[in-house]
């Protein structure tokens, strides 16, 4: 079915003939008439009288129309909805980060985001495995590295610098490390994502090293607690371990080398015309980031 002939079919009826439908819908009348005939063929039967004197429904056609008039109304107010909650700061926002950047930086925007729109819903996905943005709807997206997504906007917000921590206490039992080399005679905490650790000093010499894992895991969390623990030394964001550094509760080890950082993205669809409220949040975050609230 001609699901465009039966909206030309229905305004028809409302406007009492195909003149006055033919104006509201901005066609030829001609045209209009054209497709109401090829829309009858369609079904097989009549829909309407016409004449040059008078306009009206046949039996089957105050039939069909009266089973479908209250849908295409409903349908209509249904889509005058949808446009006004694209159009307006309203509805769902759905997003992703992962967990350690959820916590530690996307968090503070969300919560303040939705502080300042009382009626924009979000509904945050943390995991540290890939979502699928497409699969689930996904409107905006934090990733961590480089990114590449067909048809998918990658905006870069920050570089995260990366650390090298321990436990202070720790180094009561293990030599302090001079060079990556020297990282071998220390009980290491390896994130999945990290299999190479890349150190460069100010003169630009660069060694890249291949931790042994004492422990394994994929949350950061976790394994800030290990090594806060002095279970081990791990490679960690900056931003996750600020406070620790600061008390002293854990120590940077290698201060002399600095490691590789990763650059923070903020990802969403390459549409035309995106909802008001996500475009809203895409440029709050953006103007957080320019003002400094991004930190390293």
């Amino acid at each position: 079915m001609n699901y465009q002939d039966l909206f030309y079919f229905i305004k028809v009826v409302e406007k009492g003939s195909l003149v006055s439908a033919a104006r509201y819908l901005d066609i030829p009348t001609s045209t209009l008439s054209r497709r109401l005939q090829a829309f009858e063929q369609q079904l097989g039967y009549k829909l309407v009288h016409r004449s040059s004197k008078k306009f009206g429904l046949t039996e089957s056609g105050q039939r069909f129309y009266g089973s479908l008039s209250p849908l295409m109304t409903e349908l209509e107010m249904r889509s005058e909805d949808v446009n006004s909650e694209l159009s307006s700061l309203s509805g769902d926002i759905k997003i992703t980060a992962p967990i350690a950047l959820g916590h530690h930086k996307v968090k503070a925007w969300v919560f303040e985001f939705m502080e300042l729109n009382p009626r924009v819903s979000v509904e945050m996905f943390l995991s540290n495995q890939n979502v699928d943005l497409v699969k689930n709807s996904i409107d905006i997206a934090f990733r961590l590295g480089s990114v590449t997504l067909n048809d998918w906007i990658s905006r870069p917000l920050m570089d995260t610098e990366m650390l090298l921590v321990a436990a202070p206490e720790m180094l009561d039992h293990y030599p302090q490390p001079k060079q990556p080399s020297e990282l071998n005679a220390l009980p290491l905490i390896v994130l999945k994502r990290s299999a190479f650790w890349r150190f460069q000093r100010s003169d630009g010499y660069a060694e890249t090293f291949t931790p042994h894992a004492h422990l394994r895991t994929d949350e950061i969390s976790f394994a800030i607690d290990a090594v806060k623990r002095g279970l081990g030394a791990c490679c960690v964001p900056r931003y996750v371990v600020e406070r620790e550094l600061g008390s002293g509760e854990l120590v940077q080890l290698l201060p002399e080398w600095s490691m590789e950082k990763r650059t923070m993205h903020m990802m969403y669809p390459h549409r035309d015309s995106l909802p008001l409220k996500t475009r809203a949040f895409i440029d709050f975050v953006m103007g957080k980031v320019s003002e400094g609230d991004a930190g390293t």
